[in-house]
């Protein structure tokens, strides 16, 4: 099974805090117009007459503050620096444009210079909490990350119950690893609108980064019953639930839920499909993982998922063309090349047109051989290839293979068998004793390896002694037909 693919973290940053310039006595008929267009709610047409005025007067600084402050509101923040740098430099006292130039600066990610600008606002206005709260977001932003702990906690004495800056500053501490605190001043913040999604979702993150599942799954619970439609809520619950077994349908229905409110993300179809197949429901969960390849359609891990949903639900040919797929998207991705090399194992062994045998044998051994190209170190890989070799009547290649497996794991007792039966194919008789008593001795519990034994042992003309091998095979495992076989074979071969 593959690993969920997680979802980006969500946090939010609450947003800046944006200050009308003071309502100055009309210089003029456009500014008095543009003023009274604002009131009236008609941004546009007041932005027109400002524009007039500052034109009729390029030293009208409540024209230039206005129409700067205007500007931004409509999302113009780099029209709105030009008039707002130009009002400062004519109201270099005025906080208002300070503050509003800061904005414009930090909105165009002139960072340095919305950083400049907010200072001079808490120069001007030392105890303005919203100023403050400002300089600290621009702080955070540059990461300046101590400094805007220091000026969100600034904010917040003089404003306590302001969960902007309490979110702001929650922040601030996750991104400095002081989850702890982060997580008490999400908390502090709540209390004072348990019911604010933004603060919950961001309390539900720390929760979960600082390794508190139960409180993460409650926060987030406490968010899906706030708004059903939040997605993100949906995304972290799957993720958090989804490794305990108890959860995985409520983990899978949250996903389900992230997939309609979102169909165009990746994570939420591909995690729905590995839950799925984790249930054996490989039918719907081809579906879920179809649904994460439209987003991503290069993804092998999702078009190697797709092929054993395929083989699990007894298309065995399109899971080794959708198999290949994946390898041919990427030809180092080791599991879409052991998948199919599976596949190939499982079904050499299970049929019985034996064309289709050889051809899952051919392909098997090209397969295994091309995976420990890929990973000489990978021993599993290396004695299937010597079982496929074996089964082939080659020997001698699976002699090698076996070998070379346990000079890099002399226990492995897979290996130690498959030399064994490959010397004896070998008619190297002595050399497979030698092998099948060292397994004897190291798996005293392992029924096959006195039953080889015993044959060895048979071939070597010592039938007493292979017949006590026979014997205690059965008695590990009395059901052992070869052993059994064997030993009723002997008991019939008269003596001489």
């Amino acid at each position: 099974m593959i690993i969920q693919k997680r979802a980006c973290g969500f946090v939010i940053l609450l947003v800046l805090a944006l200050i009308a310039p003071a309502v100055a006595a009309p210089s003029d008929a456009n500014f008095k117009k543009g003023i009274e267009y604002y009131k009236g709610g008609n941004n546009a047409a007041a932005i027109t007459e400002l524009e007039k005025a500052v034109q009729a007067d390029p030293k009208n600084a409540p024209a230039m503050s206005w129409l700067g402050y205007l500007l931004l509101k409509e999302q113009r923040a780099a029209d709105a620096v030009t008039y707002l740098q130009t009002a400062s430099e004519l109201s270099p006292k005025d906080p208002e444009v300070w503050n509003n130039l800061g904005t414009a600066y930090y909105n165009i990610g002139e960072n340095e210079k919305a950083i400049d600008a907010y200072s001079q606002v808490v120069k001007l206005r030392p105890a303005s909490a919203d100023s403050i709260y400002n300089l600290a977001n621009a702080q955070l932003k540059l990461n300046n990350l101590a400094e805007a702990e220091k000026q969100f906690r600034n904010a917040a004495t003089l404003k306590p119950k302001d969960v902007n800056v309490l979110n702001n500053l929650g922040l601030t501490l996750q991104r400095e690893n002081k989850l702890d605190d982060a997580i008490v001043t999400f908390k502090k913040a709540i209390e004072i609108e348990p019911e604010n999604a933004t603060l919950l979702l961001n309390l539900g993150t720390a929760l979960k980064s600082s390794g508190d599942t139960a409180g993460a799954v409650q926060a987030f619970e406490h968010l899906v019953k706030l708004n059903k439609n939040l997605y993100y809520a949906h995304v972290a619950l799957g993720e958090l639930i989804s490794s305990d077994e108890s959860k995985t349908d409520s983990a899978i229905e949250h996903y389900r839920q992230a997939a309609k409110l979102q169909p165009g993300e990746f994570a939420p179809n591909y995690n729905l499909g590995v839950l799925l197949a984790k249930q054996g429901k490989h039918k719907a969960a081809i579906d879920a993982y179809n649904a994460a390849l439209q987003v991503k359609p290069t993804d092998v891990e999702t078009m190697t998922n797709i092929g054993w949903s395929l083989y699990k639900t007894g298309r065995t040919a399109d899971a080794i063309k959708q198999l290949k797929v994946a390898i041919d998207q990427d030809p180092s991705f080791m599991t879409a090349r052991k998948r199919l090399a599976m596949i190939y194992t499982y079904e050499k062994d299970g049929t019985s047109d034996q064309t289709l045998k050889q051809s899952y044998m051919d392909s098997g051994i090209a397969e295994w051989r091309e995976i420990v190209k890929l990973d000489g170190k990978d021993v599993a890989a290396r004695v299937n290839l010597a079982n496929f070799y074996l089964d082939a009547k080659d020997a001698g290649n699976a002699q090698e293979q076996y070998q070379k497996a346990l000079e890099m794991d002399a226990g492995n007792s897979s290996a130690r068998l498959g030399l064994g039966l490959s010397l004896v194919e070998l008619n190297k008789i002595d050399e497979a004793i030698e092998q099948f008593r060292s397994l004897v001795k190291s798996n005293p519990k392992l029924p096959s390896a006195y039953n080889n034994l015993g044959v060895a042992l048979e071939k070597k003309g010592l039938a007493e002694e292979a017949k006590a091998q026979y014997k205690k095979a059965l008695e590990l495992d009395p059901g052992y037909s070869d052993a059994k076989f064997n030993l009723d074979r002997l008991a019939n071969v008269p003596k001489h």
